[in-house]
């Protein structure tokens, strides 16, 4: 308290993150809101860099990139991190184009006008999370000024997931949520990203089986892997992880096959969480 701050217990009856949210939310009268996750680090100049970019960039809503938290090295690490890195570069493209298909509530500035008049958007009682994305759609929505912080100092590190189990179930979970998200070009986007990825996986036994197509076969898979690393070359200098850029081969062998796992997985996905319905 003598610092300012205040931490706040849930109610009994209640629980998850988007009911916290709108308990902490109910106890204050702040005009903005910083939103992160408990496991996350935040680096000493987070809240000024938001706010300096809110001052140059007047909005309702500044999200900010978010990376792994460095850990014993390895390949599992650095598929995460260059995860990351590419939703964040994506993320921060759809932004520049007026029409964001995604941000992260690990870090996220918004007002908390943005926050009572979005909840009309947010199916809050068919599903327990995605209080970020249910947000930026409302925002969206509702015309909101939307912007993305690309500075290093407003980044936010998240704990890796720690195994490939772990991993696959987040981003299965990520996108069992797309279904509700009622927004055309964010679901269509999600299905595209899928179908590319499956048909990377269709490309060696179509060039077996189908040599005479194997020209455009190649160049279309060589396009997709080049246009995946400028992505990702921008984001990691920026966020000075550039050294990561060495695992992209083997990541990007890889990722086609990971991907068909997350499909596979929304046939079958348990609408619980750490024990909680999400």
């Amino acid at each position: 308290d003598k610092a300012g701050f205040k931490c706040l217990d849930l109610p009994e009856g209640h629980e998850g993150k988007k009911e916290a949210i709108a308990f902490a939310l109910s106890r204050t009268s702040t005009p903005w809101v910083l939103q992160t996750d408990a496991d996350c680090r935040l680096g000493p100049r987070l809240i000024s860099s938001h706010l300096h970019y809110l001052s140059e960039h007047p909005s309702d809503l500044v999200a900010g990139m978010v990376t792994s938290k460095k850990g014993h090295g390895g390949f599992l690490e650095a598929f995460e991190r260059l995860d990351l890195l590419a939703l964040n570069g994506t993320g921060a493209a759809s932004f520049a184009t007026g029409r964001p298909i995604m941000c992260s509530g690990a870090n996220l500035l918004y007002s908390a006008a943005l926050y009572r008049d979005t909840r009309i958007f947010d199916p809050a009682g068919k599903t327990r999370s995605g209080d970020d994305m249910f947000l930026l759609i409302g925002a969206r929505k509702m015309k909101k000024k939307l912007a993305f912080n690309p500075h290093i100092d407003g980044l936010v590190s998240t704990t890796p997931s720690g195994s490939l189990k772990s991993l696959i179930g987040q981003r299965i979970r990520w996108g069992a949520k797309s279904g509700s998200y009622g927004m055309a070009d964010i679901q269509s986007v999600a299905v595209m990203v899928m179908a590319v990825n499956l048909l990377m996986l269709a490309i060696p036994p179509w060039v077996i089986l189908q040599p005479e197509f194997s020209p455009w076969l190649l160049a279309g898979a060589g396009m997709k892997i080049l246009a995946d690393f400028l992505i990702l070359a921008v984001t990691s200098h920026k966020t000075n992880q550039s050294g990561i850029l060495w695992w992209y081969i083997p990541v990007s062998l890889v990722y086609p096959l990971y991907m068909l796992l997350v499909f596979a997985g929304l046939f079958k996905y348990s609408s619980t969480w750490k024990g909680r319905p999400v």
